[in-house]
């Protein structure tokens, strides 16, 4: 049965909006007793703006996390910029929530994680995203497999992230 609402996209927006609005609440006063946020993202992905050394190192997906050394958190409706310490140099990086690929506050035991497919970056992937090998016929040729970059599940448990005392 063909999904005539859209409840795939429903999902993901809404997903992300938790994530928009976690990261409202730290801007404004920072992270709260043991919280910590673990964000990976893709660095391709439009309007990414990452140093060339850290798109070097990281040239599909990239893992942050926001804990201790970071600063400048901004945050706005498509994305957050935010500044982080690689080697004792702090970095700025601007995220787009769209690119976000999964996301985790590990002190709660809670993570969103998303499902984006090659086919479903196909209108906005540059050549540098896909290897040369499947670009050298046709540059703008799709890869042959149709490779998922997260192949998690959309469903959520509310019970996987209550505590046990919770439970009872």
């Amino acid at each position: 049965m063909q999904d005539l609402i859209g409840y795939d996209e429903i999902i993901e927006s809404s997903m992300r909006s938790v994530i928009h609005e976690t990261l409202k609440k730290i801007e404004k006063s920072g992270l709260p007793g043991n919280h910590y946020f673990v964000v990976t993202f893709l660095t391709r992905y439009p309007e990414t703006e990452i140093s060339k050394t850290l798109k070097d190192k990281y040239p599909e997906e990239m893992t942050i996390a926001i804990q201790y050394q970071y600063r400048g958190l901004k945050v706005e409706q498509d994305f957050f910029q935010i500044s982080l310490s690689f080697g004792g140099k702090y970095e700025t990086l601007k995220i787009p929530f769209k690119a976000i690929t999964s996301f985790a506050d590990p002190s709660m035991n809670f993570a969103l994680k998303f499902t984006i497919s090659y086919d479903d970056l196909e209108g906005f992937i540059d050549d540098e995203f896909y290897d040369e090998s499947e670009n050298t016929a046709n540059k703008n040729s799709k890869p042959k497999n149709n490779k998922s970059i997260d192949s998690s599940s959309k469903i959520i448990s509310l019970d996987a992230f209550r505590n046990k005392n919770d439970k009872d």
